[in-house]
């Protein structure tokens, strides 16, 4: 009889092993599958953007700027300060009549409130956002759900990236992030941020977040085609400009003008013809017919020049600008002594303008450009040197009128509280290139240049020098007068001198042709439009060779 086979017992140790097993797969789907899954929750898109109902968000060139436009009758409006701020500085809210006015080549438009374009809120003005995309030269788009505002007026050198595949942008760098938008494949956005996993990106539709970097590769840099509607055609001057200022104050001054322009080389010549009375713009105006006719018989143009150089009699243009009405006003008056006498064009020389009356006194530019050009006149702005008035806009000044002069002297004066030069080589340089970093073009730059030195004296005691003016052909009598010997400063680019008698220092910077012929260079070296002169009848005969040296075709 056979024997019964024995039973082999079976190893525990499998059976442990698939329940460890089971166990880890349980604990990687509770635990870890969910860290590396993508979530799929998307943000809350109003708090995204810090906006409540019937706020809408503003982004400009990739930012989420803090002010809010506000949501009436599902139109969003902006308030002015905003607008001005960060995308159209052009708008002017003149109070006085109640109007949103803006300057274009084509004339003057103007909104008033609950016209659906404007909209006065608490005192406060605001655009509708539509009127600012019409008529800005910026790229601009409006959007819904939320409601939002999304600009650029910056486009140089923003690197942009194409998306390689459909994605989501991400509130936070990584899978685990909420879900801001969605991107498709072919999409182009904004590189903000670069890094190894995750890069900051822009979306045209004004979000910011976080996308993976290797859905990205680059793509061309952004671009921008200007509106012609909003560029004011600018008139040139046939050849380099000579331009001289003579100041008038009884008459025309047609009896000097022979003396002035005789072998000069001077081309253009501006007299002081026009200034402001009163705050309501009345002009006072010398300007003559016959004045204009002898200068064309000689082949020289004529700028009559409107000059308010010092607040006086309680006469501001911070006060007499701000007013359309009385803008306009001057305006009128000087087209019309313009065509009365053929004049060919209008200097602009207003040196007392404040920060705060600065968008005023651009609307005038403006306005005045507007009309000028329409009779076919030049349009010239005088402007000191940038360092104590970079708020004036010579950016802004350039884009409509026709030259910039930059005074290229003042350098010290009584209010200095030291002595020293009207205009020193590296000053007048300075002057030039702060001008050209702003953006203003070389070819719609006049360089100034004084015909004048002071005199200084310095009393012993005193804190601060007095001075006097000099026309070059007195300076050698003043410092022969107080023992002065002058020598060559190659640093300044000037003779100068000073002598010390019984406890009184007396000093000079003299202007003569050795000095205008060095700041003549400077007006070789940035190529720009020419020079003027303040003023006629104070230089020596001299320095004409020197100018007209530089000025050759």
């Amino acid at each position: 009889m056979a024997g019964k086979k024995r039973r082999r017992k079976r190893s525990p140790i499998p059976i442990i092993l698939l329940l460890a097993l089971a166990v880890l797969i349980a604990y990687a789907v509770v635990k870890v599958y969910p860290s590396l899954s993508e979530s799929a929750a998307d943000a809350d898109l109003q708090s995204y953007f810090g906006i409540s109902d019937g706020e809408a968000a503003i982004v400009v060139n990739d930012e989420i700027i803090d002010a809010k436009g506000i949501l009436q009758d599902d139109t969003i409006y902006l308030d002015y300060d905003t607008v001005r701020e960060y995308l159209n500085d052009r708008f002017l809210w003149d109070e006085s009549s109640g109007q949103m006015l803006l300057t274009l080549p084509s004339g003057t438009e103007s909104w008033k409130d609950g016209d659906g374009t404007l909209l006065v809120k608490d005192g406060t003005p605001y655009i509708s956002a539509s009127c600012v995309k019409e008529n800005s030269d910026i790229d601009m788009d409006i959007f819904s759900d939320p409601d939002r505002v999304v600009a650029r007026t910056k486009w140089d050198n923003i690197p942009t990236e194409v998306l390689t595949e459909d994605s989501d942008v991400r509130l936070t760098d990584g899978k685990k992030g909420e879900i801001l938008t969605h991107v498709k494949k072919g999409d182009t956005v904004v590189l903000t941020q670069n890094a190894d996993n995750w890069c900051c990106v822009a979306t045209n539709d004004g979000f910011i977040g976080y996308v993976k970097k290797d859905v990205l590769k680059s793509g061309d840099e952004l671009t921008h085609t200007s509106d012609p509607r909003f560029s004011f055609e600018k008139i040139s001057v046939d050849g380099p400009i000579c331009m001289g200022w003579q100041y008038t104050e009884q008459d025309s001054g047609l009896s000097a003008f022979g003396d002035l322009t005789n072998n000069t080389g001077v081309n253009i010549i501006s007299p002081t013809w026009f200034t402001v009375n009163d705050n309501k713009g009345t002009v006072s105006s010398l300007a003559a017919k016959d004045y204009v006719d002898q200068a064309h018989n000689s082949g020289i143009m004529v700028w009559g020049c409107f000059q308010d150089v010092y607040d006086n009699d309680g006469i501001s243009a911070a006060s007499y600008l701000q007013t359309e009405s009385v803008r306009q006003h001057i305006i009128d008056q000087l087209i019309q002594a313009a065509s009365d006498t053929g004049m060919n064009g209008i200097n602009l020389d207003i040196e007392t303008i404040t920060e705060e009356a600065t968008p005023y006194y651009l609307q005038f530019i403006r306005e005045l450009c507007e009309a000028a050009h329409k009779k076919n006149l030049v349009v010239s702005v005088d402007n000191y040197t940038s360092t104590y008035t970079q708020y004036l806009n010579r950016k802004e000044q350039a884009e409509t009128a026709d030259y910039l002069v930059i005074m290229g002297y003042d350098e010290h004066t009584t209010s200095s509280g030291e002595a020293g030069s009207v205009a020193s080589i590296s000053f007048v340089e300075q002057g030039i290139t702060d001008l050209l970093n702003e953006g203003v073009d070389a070819s719609r730059v006049i360089n100034g240049i004084p015909f004048y030195s002071r005199g200084w004296t310095q009393n012993a005691g005193e804190d601060s020098p007095t001075c006097e003016v000099l026309a070059m052909g007195d300076q050698k009598a003043w410092a022969d007068s107080h023992g002065i010997t002058v020598s060559w400063d190659a640093n300044l680019c000037q003779n100068t001198g000073k002598a010390t008698v019984n406890d009184t220092t007396y000093s000079i910077w003299e202007e003569d042709a050795q000095s205008i012929e060095s700041k003549m260079q400077l007006v070789e070296k940035y190529q720009l439009a020419g020079v003027a002169a303040w003023r006629l009848g104070l230089e020596t005969a001299d320095v004409w060779n020197i100018i007209n040296q530089y000025l050759k075709n």
